[in-house]
């Protein structure tokens, strides 16, 4: 069973295109679990990759502006 992360990163998002445009983008990275806090601008994801910089990337390389906030091990949070 692959180990899976809880990333935070701070982005704006601008319209509601740009909300399909999100979810179109993790999708192509294999996100099945996210959610966007319109209020604090926070998008939360689950993911098995390890490197959230490469999930920064696809989502730079989307127009999208989005800063890293925070990384955790979610199997750590459940048995800890």
């Amino acid at each position: 069973m692959s180990t899976i992360y809880k990333i935070s990163f701070r982005a704006k998002l601008k319209d509601g295109l740009s909300l399909q445009r999100l979810h179109d983008c993790l999708k192509k990275l294999n996100v099945k679990h996210w959610a966007y806090d319109f209020q604090n601008l926070l998008l939360s994801l689950q993911s098995d990759l390890p490197d959230f910089r490469s999930i920064q990337s696809a989502l730079r390389s989307a127009g999208f502006r989005c800063d890293f906030v925070k990384m955790e091990n979610v199997d750590n949070l459940v048995t800890g």
